[in-house]
């Protein structure tokens, strides 16, 4: 056996991919998914969990339809006994994923659960490396989060040997049903703030100052290190794998430009092919230096980095989910539609009431507005 510690066959773990409007990257994913050497997917346990193109809060139309139903014809061709859960409007991508982990952990009821985003390639043996991981972290179920197998970026080193180091992004991972609802038990502030705009728009200001709570935290306020900074609080560690498995293909994305995916080191990106890999034993002394290591890291940037992110974040942009004063409305009457003074009505009905974001959105959307501007 390739992976010395897991047998062949089929995973019974229910695996759950995401997707947007990328298929050629999901095409990648899939095909690496169907090529799996030791360890296969149970074709009838595999899912796409398929975003939409119409945001049901703002109604702004956050793709084109033909590449949605590009994603859903790609995963079929690939998965024929798949099931396909396409969103009836846009819920991007944070609602996205927690869409598939109450899929798998509540209407599947599983323990367990490997997800896949549309731009980790797994490599010939990354199930295997996962079935590894999971057996490995059995034991330590009440201390152990997100595991992946791509290795860190720069620095995976070669097999056959396979070590034990902290995860960084959450692209091919496992994670079980406890651990998970730990996390988003501890996450209700940042959800509340996620969901008052499509996440596109989330507000950045305020998502870091809910940072300001928390004992450790990170410079980003996306879901994976939403996440991650749960499980700082929490105590849980993240564990990848010193050897890569798999490769990150996302060099255009939500969170990532080609300019970014060089600088990053994704560009030489490569996976080992074996032939043999053996793990390291699984202790637990090395499970707590790894979460230790990561609060202290994020607990240092609490401390020392908020505040001055914090201020050049103001610095740079307008709270825009703060409620309007009626010089506001006076102000976006004269700009948008050329009036120096808004209606009376119009300052009584959105002074104190209305956020900037929701009465901008509003007027560009009179009649007057579309009018003036034209298409």
């Amino acid at each position: 056996m390739a992976v010395a510690s897991v047998g062949e066959g089929q995973t019974s773990v229910p695996i759950v991919i995401y997707a947007f409007d990328r298929p050629d990257y999901l095409d990648t994913v899939c095909a690496g998914l169907l090529a799996q050497r030791q360890v296969r997917p149970d074709p009838r346990r595999v899912f796409l969990l398929q975003d939409g193109v119409v945001s049901a809060l703002t109604g702004h139309r956050q793709t084109r339809p033909p590449l949605v139903q590009r994603s859903i014809e790609v995963f079929r061709r690939h998965f024929p006994q798949g099931e396909v859960l396409a969103a009836p409007h846009n819920l991007g991508i944070a609602e996205n994923i927690m869409r598939g982990q109450r899929l798998v952990f509540d209407t599947l009821d599983s323990d367990i659960g490997y997800f896949f985003e549309d731009d980790l390639e797994p490599g010939p043996y990354y199930l295997a490396a996962l079935e590894a991981m999971r057996v490995a972290t059995e034991t330590f179920a009440d201390q152990v989060a997100h595991f992946a197998a791509y290795g860190p970026v720069p620095g995976a080193v070669p097999g056959p040997r396979v070590g034990w180091c902290q995860l960084d992004s959450h692209w091919g991972f496992g994670l079980r049903r406890e651990p998970w609802r730990r996390i988003h038990a501890g996450l209700q502030d940042w959800w509340e703030e996620i969901r008052r705009n499509d996440y596109r728009a989330r507000n950045r200001r305020r998502l870091l100052y809910l940072w300001r709570r928390r004992r450790a935290a990170g410079p980003v306020v996306a879901q994976d290190m939403a996440a991650a900074t749960s499980c700082l609080e929490l105590g849980l560690a993240r564990l990848n794998t010193t050897v890569c498995f798999g490769r990150y293909i996302g060099e255009r994305g939500e969170h990532f430009s080609p300019a970014m995916f060089s600088e990053r080191g994704f560009t030489g990106m490569r996976w080992d092919d074996g032939p043999d890999f053996a793990f390291d034993p699984l202790e637990e002394g090395a499970i707590r230096a790894i979460a230790d290591e990561a609060f202290r890291i994020g607990a240092e940037f609490r401390e020392n980095r908020l505040e001055a992110t914090i201020a050049e974040t103001e610095a740079a942009m307008t709270d825009a989910d703060r409620l309007v004063t009626a010089e506001d409305v006076h102000m976006l009457w004269n700009l948008l539609l050329d009036r120096p003074k808004a209606p009376r009505a119009q300052v009584e009905r959105h002074a104190g009431r209305t956020t900037l974001r929701a009465l901008r959105r509003s007027i560009v959307r009179l009649h007057e507005f579309q009018h003036q501007t034209g298409p």
